[in-house]
């Protein structure tokens, strides 16, 4: 187990799947995460078997919030072990922990572990500029806009 001050991460388990499925069925949690349709429980359960299963370019855990109950999941994927490298991404799935600090927290934690423990140099995200949220909490991270990508991200019409 990982431990912050607030959450935890641990490995992803079969039993995350009512949660994650939950998560992914709400139009709100998904409105920055791009084209998805209502998802079958099966479905849930495919997604997660490929967060944790082991492969050498990706790492995934659970969040933990409070009484240790599934907040949502962080990962790193693009993993390069020669030139140390990855992108991180977080999906946090429990409306209530949003703009609370909570991003920020597992996002810290994530870097840290990366670094730390991984031995990494650097790590990378991308996201829409629109998600004005998003980008204020991987600035206070650390994180600095390095480009946009032109017409990157298609939403509501633009």
């Amino acid at each position: 187990m990982i431990v912050g001050n607030r959450i935890k991460f641990r490995a992803i388990e079969d039993t995350d799947v009512p949660f994650y499925h939950q998560w992914i069925n709400d139009p709100e949690t998904n409105l920055w995460r791009g084209l998805y349709h209502p998802a079958s429980l099966e479905t849930a359960l495919n997604d997660l078997k490929n967060f944790k299963s082991f492969e050498q370019s990706k790492l995934s855990f659970t969040i933990l919030g409070d009484q240790d109950k599934p907040i949502g999941i962080v990962g790193l994927r693009g993993i390069c072990s020669r030139s140390r490298r990855c992108e991180v991404w977080i999906y946090l799935g429990v409306k209530s922990y949003w703009n609370k600090g909570y991003g920020q927290e597992v996002l810290a934690l994530m870097v840290k572990y990366a670094f730390d423990e991984m031995n990494m140099h650097r790590i990378w995200l991308e996201c829409d500029p629109e998600y004005k949220s998003a980008v204020r909490c991987y600035e206070k991270v650390g994180f600095q806009k390095e480009g946009l990508l032109k017409d990157g991200y298609y939403r509501r019409g633009k």
